[in-house]
């Protein structure tokens, strides 16, 4: 009997790639699966892009500090999760840094000839207390408590595979894989019964070279750091990831971080805030909230490859299954 092929789809969003793969089942229909999960990403796109003026993060964006702005709940809960980040990271994820990250041509605006000077990082850091916005549950609504520019880009793409992954469900898939500008979803197995294998890569410019496997049966997975999005200023490369402390390009020997979580978005936060942490102080985060990560440290003989308690613990469970499966190339 001929093994059912995975159904797939893929396209770009959200500025970058997005795949779509579905293993078969009796009565479903693959491809309006497909489509609503699609869907999903797309409406978290124009919620909170931006690159459009017309998204309900832009609006926010305009407004003055001290209004009430509506807003959809979905904004309202990745605002509030991105509190819960920041607050337990000490500010290392911070949204409120839009105007910073605008500065550096990392958003809509282009790349500057010259690095912004220490004024102008000054003043926009100023703007990006952490505490820069109060949040009303009911009717969901965003206040500023200062003349703050907000950038979700951290936390809302793992947001949005998180909601595609619950359309696909809602369509009746139940082996899927959801992946959107690098952040991942997976759910149930493959059509062979194998669990979804995710490569992951080394953080090398230009270069796609995978160093290790994760076998993901159910959650997410992100990964922030340095290596692709990257901007000229000046004649020098620069990394997106910016300091909330110093307005700067992180610039340090933590290249990348793999966080593992049920749900990507908070995978996606906690990997940003751990790769602005840092080696240490990021590892002991990951540890303090029992969070699956994974560190990948320069050093001069190459590199260097370190891992929370819960990412060894997440990642044994998973290879008792992976284990007895036939091989699979990554997904």
């Amino acid at each position: 009997m001929t093994e059912p092929e995975l159904f797939h789809r893929s396209g770009t969003v959200m500025g970058g790639p997005w795949q779509i793969r579905i293993t078969p089942a009796p009565g479903l229909d693959a491809g309006a699966a497909a489509r609503a999960g699609l869907a999903a990403l797309e409406l978290v796109d124009r919620q909170m892009s931006t690159y459009r003026e017309t998204s309900d993060l832009m609006r926010l964006n305009h407004a003055p500090e001290g209004d009430w702005v509506p807003v959809p709940a979905d904004l309202h809960a990745v605002m509030a999760e991105a509190r819960e980040i920041a607050r337990a990271s000490g500010g290392a994820l911070n949204i409120a840094l839009g105007g910073l990250v605008n500065a550096w041509g990392f958003g809509p605006d282009p790349a500057p000839a010259q690095i912004p000077d220490a004024a102008a990082r000054r003043a926009r850091d100023a703007r990006a207390a952490l505490d820069s916005y109060e949040l009303r549950a009911d009717p969901p609504a965003v206040r500023k408590t200062a003349p703050a520019q907000f950038d979700l880009c951290a936390i809302a793409k793992g947001f949005a595979v998180d909601q595609a992954a619950r359309a696909l469900r809602a369509a009746g898939a139940t082996g899927f894989l959801v992946e959107a500008a690098g952040e991942i979803y997976a759910s149930g197995a493959r059509p062979d019964g194998s669990p979804w294998v995710i490569g992951l890569e080394l953080p090398v410019p230009g270069k796609r070279i995978v160093y290790d496997q994760v076998a993901l049966a159910e959650g997410g997975l992100a990964t922030s750091g340095q290596y692709r999005n990257r901007r000229e200023v000046a004649g020098a490369s620069y990394g997106h990831t910016l300091s909330p402390v110093t307005g700067m390009p992180l610039d340090g020997d933590l290249l990348a971080v793999t966080v593992q979580a049920d749900s990507v978005m908070r995978a996606d936060g906690f990997a940003t805030a751990i790769f602005v942490l840092g080696e240490t102080e990021g590892l002991a985060l990951a540890n303090r909230h029992r969070i699956a990560a994974q560190l990948v440290c320069y050093e001069k003989t190459g590199a260097r490859v370190i891992a929370s308690h819960a990412w060894a613990v997440q990642t044994a469970q998973t290879a008792q299954a992976a284990a007895f499966a036939p091989t699979r190339p990554p997904a």
